[in-house]
């Protein structure tokens, strides 16, 4: 089964981005359009709608570049921090690619009582299918999220919080509006 993104090349750009040291507007501006050069028929480089998420009590900003059936990337970030359930994706891995700041985790289920290695700018880690975490997004934290499989048996766990927990119809609304506005980009290809 062949993908459109490559992991290694996602890291490259993320290492790229977060080695310039930008102002958190700039560096997601910068990143986009490194991703753009990368994969040109595929990121949305117009100008970004940014869209409020909560999901498993992480509350943040995302944009999204690219969905389809099988693979998303989106950027995901907190001017002032969260933290929560990374949630568990049975047939999704997700990849983060941190651009600024830091995010702190542990795995759920392993009997290490000790933390994750902490993810630093440049750096990247995997979610792996299956599995679940508990994290720290600390304050002006951005990252390059990359999901490949199932995508779609991802939303319930995007949307539900947003819905059910926090009554956020808007956010759920513009979530929507930007997944169909993706989706329409790749049909017409």
């Amino acid at each position: 089964m062949s993908y459109t993104f490559d992991p290694a090349a996602l890291h490259a750009v993320a290492q790229q981005a977060a080695g310039l040291q930008l102002p958190s507007d700039e560096l997601i501006t910068r990143t986009v359009e490194l991703l753009a050069e990368q994969y040109p028929d595929h990121i949305d480089a117009g100008p970004g709608r940014w869209v409020g998420s909560k999901a498993g009590g992480v509350l943040g900003k995302v944009r999204f570049l690219y969905f389809s059936p099988r693979e998303y990337v989106v950027i995901f970030g907190t001017p002032t921090g969260t933290q929560g359930f990374s949630g568990r994706y049975r047939h999704v891995d997700i990849h983060k690619f941190l651009l600024a700041g830091q995010i702190d985790s542990y795995d759920l289920e392993s009997e290490d009582t000790e933390p994750l290695p902490v993810l630093l700018p440049g750096g990247h880690t995997c979610l792996q299918r299956g599995h679940a975490r508990g994290l720290t997004i600390h304050p002006g934290s951005w990252h390059l999220e990359y999901g490949r499989g199932a995508v779609v048996t991802t939303l319930p766990f995007a949307m539900v919080d947003t819905l059910l927990v926090s009554l956020e119809f808007e956010s759920v609304r513009r979530s929507t509006v930007e997944f169909a506005k993706l989706v329409g980009r790749r049909l017409r290809r």
